[in-house]
């Protein structure tokens, strides 16, 4: 029986991508060689895999800091947004205990020094009590942007300007739709 090997689904998405690069310039005329193929590859692959080894007690101060550390340093967002982070409490259930954080990320311009708009990135962090002390580990971390309904690992998936972009602008044509209304 063969099992096919179980890969994250940016690489799958990545292998794809470069399978249809093959076959559009195959069909053109020119082919990439592995070599050539392995540079595609890893210019389009990008290097998100964050180690949360920096993550330690107490967990909702050290992980403000990896958070801070890993928008700012690891994703690069601030070249592009202004961000405030924001701890917004924790709980409990049987066997983990969570921490949430809200990173607030605005766009100001010279044109509008004030934000007209912002985006509200939701980070979670987990840390399961139904493990030994010994073999624990780190706990894990997710985030989700606002408006949105998947959770993204920290360790695997990078927050990118594309994706707040994208609400940016989704609430800004929302507001101009209804300043044409004039409902207020």
């Amino acid at each position: 029986m063969n099992l096919p090997e179980i890969k994250a689904y940016e690489e799958q998405a990545i292998d794809t991508v470069v399978s249809v690069i093959n076959r559009a310039t195959e069909k053109i005329g020119t082919r990439l060689n592995l070599f050539q193929l392995a540079l595609s590859r890893k210019n389009l692959a990008s290097h998100v895999k964050v180690s949360l080894g920096s993550i330690g007690t107490p967990l909702p101060i050290t992980s403000e800091r990896f958070i801070g550390k890993t928008i700012e340093r690891v994703w690069k967002l601030t070249d592009a947004f202004m961000y405030t982070l924001k701890y917004l409490g924790g709980s409990q259930d049987e066997c983990s205990q969570f921490y949430y954080f809200e990173a607030i990320f605005s766009q100001p311009c010279t044109a509008y020094p004030i934000p007209q708009a912002t985006v509200s990135v939701f980070f979670r962090i987990e840390d399961k009590h139904i493990e030994p002390l010994e073999i624990r580990g780190v706990p894990r971390m997710w985030f989700r942007i606002e408006g949105q309904q998947v959770d993204h690992d920290v360790q695997f998936v990078a927050l990118t300007a594309d994706w707040i972009l994208a609400v940016l602008q989704m609430k800004m044509k929302l507001f101009q739709r209804i300043e044409k209304i004039q409902l207020f």
